[in-house]
């Protein structure tokens, strides 16, 4: 079963919940990336390597606020655009 754009938000939302850092969540979104990027479809690849930005630089962060909204789309099934 590929990798849905629900699991990522579930899997966001428990992160956020722990209080991990932003970057650390960048560099997560990476990994789904990398693990998946086969089974993924090319917008959500795009969300995760813009995700990523999070661990490049704090200008790239998004607030756990920002990340929740994100979550949310992402659990109902929408498409997400960071830029």
């Amino acid at each position: 079963m590929a990798y849905a754009r629900k699991d990522f938000g579930l899997e966001l939302k428990e992160k956020i919940k722990n209080g991990e850092a932003q970057d650390a969540i960048g560099k997560w979104a990476y990994e789904i990336y990398y693990e998946h990027m086969l089974d993924i479809d090319d917008d959500f690849q795009e969300f995760l390597k813009d995700l990523n930005a999070m661990e490049d630089d704090s200008q790239f962060e998004r607030s756990y606020e920002e990340l929740n909204k994100i979550a949310d789309k992402l659990i109902a099934g929408e498409n997400v655009k960071l830029y």
